[in-house]
């Protein structure tokens, strides 16, 4: 009777062994990827910690409001935007990197770290959009020369302060350069 179930291995692998090879290179993977996103940021400059960002209206997005994912100059590449902390200037900033290239930028100013608590930034999506200025908010809006409509052709970010003002930070096809708007 030739019976499969029946048949003895003559080698037992070692457990021990057997789990080495498979934790050390999750380890080093695991580590290794770690420490390359962190190297990855602009120097000084860190992701916040989670008590800085604990507030409940935060849940209603999986980044928390603090990253945003799109493709902001329209090159067809998907671009990177983050919401990071220089905690030795005690300040914030959003800081995007664009598909085509590994270096980061600031975009807008650096912020006292006091907003933080109620600041994020979303996507905007391609289309026409109403601006302080086009909406009356004041003339302090439409002293520049803003637009009342802003018209996208690639995705935006949208810096808000929670159940307040926004501003909208697109990539400007003729200047090759990000600009701001509320």
């Amino acid at each position: 009777m030739n019976d499969s179930s029946s048949i003895i291995p003559t080698r037992v692998a070692d457990p021990v062994f057997g789990v080495r090879q498979v934790l050390i290179p999750i380890f080093i993977a695991t580590t290794f990827l770690t420490t390359a996103h962190a190297q990855s940021l602009p120097s000084g400059w860190q992701h916040p910690m989670k008590a800085e960002v604990a507030d409940a209206w935060r849940d209603k997005s999986g980044s928390r409001f603090l990253v945003v994912k799109g493709d902001f100059d329209g090159d067809g590449k998907a671009d990177l935007a983050e919401l990071l902390v220089n905690r030795s200037r005690r300040k914030w900033a959003i800081f995007v990197k664009l598909g085509a290239t590994t270096r980061w930028q600031r975009v807008g100013d650096e912020n006292e770290m006091d907003w933080l608590g109620g600041m994020g930034i979303n996507v905007v999506k391609p289309g026409r959009h109403e601006t302080a200025c086009g909406k009356g908010y004041g003339e302090e809006f439409c002293a520049h020369g803003e637009p009342n409509y802003l018209k996208l052709t690639t995705d935006a970010i949208d810096v808000f302060k929670e159940e307040s003002a926004d501003s909208v930070i697109y990539w400007d096809q003729k200047s090759h350069k990000f600009r701001f708007i509320q």
